[in-house]
């Protein structure tokens, strides 16, 4: 290679940092709760069954294996076989069991050494805790152990200096083993032969610009210089290239979950709606659970967005607008008042609406939510908060607003679905 390292691997912390996968999340935990092994039974977790177009969402390892059909893969390509279950997705159930498994992770370290990266992948900083066990593989060990006993579910492990390298090694590596460990010194034998499209943070898009320089592997990108892709794609090429010898200085107390530039919320109808009263109800809906969200997590918002999207065979595709207001909020109903302003300028009326996205950007900490020039807003923010804890004990059909459950509702659509999916 023509480059050196851009930084001394001696100079930099020698982590053990564990990325851990449970294995076919959701169609494993429909296998088990129905009493059957996921290892033996070909199971796959489908949206919705009545269109033969609809996407697997999760395949137990045993299809994966038979059938060679696993997420992204379209109902329509299902053998008509007797041995698979089809099953639709519960995202509560799944939600709830990974809370649980995060609880596992807080009994061997620190919640703050642990970022959870999806629903069924994390990371844990093992280096605190690791010789309390023996070491981080006897550690991983006992993680593993538990969460297979209390849960059924077996994973996947990558440990490594840093997160980069032991989300790589997961995937390439541990996936097929059950775990493995990468070092600075697997750079070279292991990394650098990976194409780049097997790599973690490097998408298709990206994937075809390298491809057009000539770069089609890891080694590629190490062979060529930092200000290369500095040029090319600014601080996310520095980072790119770094990864490429291995060199990722991020760690799990350092991520910040909520990082947030936007609060957003959509729904696909189930069939077109023509009325503007029916439309209106919708876009409430969906402001309700901005708001709700947004001042859970005590952030306000400056833009609101909406997008609309018509039905597949009308002339027009839609439309996507925002506003940017003078000051933040988080209040349903400002965030509606600007919704409906943008729809009424931008929607043809009578045009059959198929799907509807709303969202809060621009995002403050509500404590910048400044008062009004002519009211204060103190008693509207007391009165949303309040309202707030009723929906969080009792569920928001006890108090939803009267246009909540108008003509056109999909009030209880949203309060029973994650994700576009059934909770339970």
């Amino acid at each position: 290679m023509s480059e050196e390292p851009p930084v001394n691997y001696d100079t930099l912390p020698d982590d053990d940092i564990a990325c851990i996968d449970i294995k076919s999340f959701y169609a494993s935990i429909e296998a088990v709760s129905k009493g059957y092994d996921p290892f033996k039974t070909a199971i796959a977790v489908v949206g919705n069954q009545s269109q033969k177009g609809s996407v697997i969402l999760a395949a137990s390892p045993y299809m994966k294996a038979k059938y060679k059909l696993g997420t992204g893969n379209r109902l329509f390509e299902v053998p008509d076989c007797s041995d698979i279950i089809l099953v639709e997705p519960r995202m509560e159930l799944y939600r709830k069991i990974s809370f649980s498994i995060f609880e596992v992770y807080k009994s061997y370290v620190h919640p703050d050494d642990v970022f959870v990266y999806s629903v069924d992948e994390s990371w844990l900083d093992l280096s605190k805790t690791a010789d309390r066990y023996g070491g981080s593989k006897n550690l991983i060990d006992r993680i593993k152990s538990d969460i297979n006993s209390r849960f059924s579910l077996a994973c996947s492990v990558g440990v490594g200096p840093n997160m980069f390298l032991s989300k790589v090694a997961m995937d390439v590596e541990g996936k097929k083993t059950g775990y493995t460990r990468w070092g600075y010194e697997d750079v070279e034998d292991k990394l650098w032969p990976l194409e780049v499209s097997e790599v973690w943070g490097i998408g298709s898009r990206t994937k075809a610009k390298f491809n057009n320089w000539g770069i089609y592997t890891m080694g590629d990108i190490a062979n060529l210089s930092q200000d290369f892709f500095e040029r090319k794609l600014g601080k996310v090429g520095i980072e790119i290239y770094r990864h490429s010898w291995g060199i990722d200085q991020s760690k799990p107390s350092t991520i910040e979950e909520v990082n947030r530039k936007s609060i957003g919320r959509g729904a696909t109808l189930y069939h077109d709606y023509h009325e503007l009263k029916e439309i209106r109800t919708v876009i409430f809906n969906l402001c309700e659970d901005i708001g709700f969200k947004a001042r859970e997590l005590g952030l306000a918002g400056k833009t609101v967005s909406l997008a609309i999207r018509y039905s597949r065979d009308y002339r027009f595709k839609g439309f996507q607008a925002q506003k940017t207001m003078e000051t933040v909020t988080n209040l349903d109903h400002e965030i509606m008042e600007v919704a409906m302003a943008l729809l009424h300028k931008k929607h043809k009326l009578g045009s059959p609406v198929r799907k509807i996205s709303v969202s809060l950007n621009n995002l403050l900490p509500e404590e910048n939510m400044q008062l009004s020039l002519f009211k204060n807003k103190d008693d509207e923010i007391r009165l949303a908060k309040t309202k707030d804890k009723i929906r969080k004990k009792y569920g928001l059909e006890k108090l939803a607003y009267g246009l909540s459950h108008f003509n056109g509702s999909i009030r209880s659509r949203l309060d029973n679905n994650i994700g576009g999916h059934k909770k339970w």
